[in-house]
């Protein structure tokens, strides 16, 4: 398997993105995991790939794990986009809609970096070269 930017490989030896400084690793099994700056993980075991392909666009399992990725990014995302908004309103963070996505350390790492993980999201999906190559 070849990366190409903005993939590399993870310590642990597996298909990875560095945003906000944790790295998000891809294991074989589908599993997710999220190495967070402060030493901690947080595994995401309930993403899975698309049930039907689109020729070009996930039709092979490289192109498949890139796109979730890139929902991954999303969904950290939305979860920073809610925290965000419950503390311009003054409210708990994690009872907006989509702050519990994660854990309390996930999420306030997620808004930490809501930006750059909105451009990596993008960087992925428009990208015009496949990013993960057999």
């Amino acid at each position: 398997m070849q990366l190409n930017p903005p993939f590399s490989i993870s310590s642990r030896l597996l298909p990875a993105l560095v945003v906000g400084n944790a790295t998000i690793s891809a294991d074989t099994d589908g599993v997710f995991i999220i190495d967070l700056p402060d030493g901690s993980e947080h595994r995401v075991t309930d993403l899975h790939p698309p049930r039907c392909t689109t020729a070009g666009v996930n039709d092979t399992p490289e192109r498949m794990l890139a796109e979730m990725f890139a929902s991954l990014l999303k969904f950290l995302g939305a979860c920073a986009e809610s925290r965000a908004y419950a503390r311009r309103m003054h409210r708990d963070v994690m009872d907006e809609e989509n702050s519990n996505l994660f854990p309390d350390n996930v999420g306030a790492w997620a808004e930490s970096c809501e930006d750059e993980l909105s451009i990596m999201a993008c960087e992925i999906e428009e990208s015009t070269t496949p990013l993960i190559t057999p």
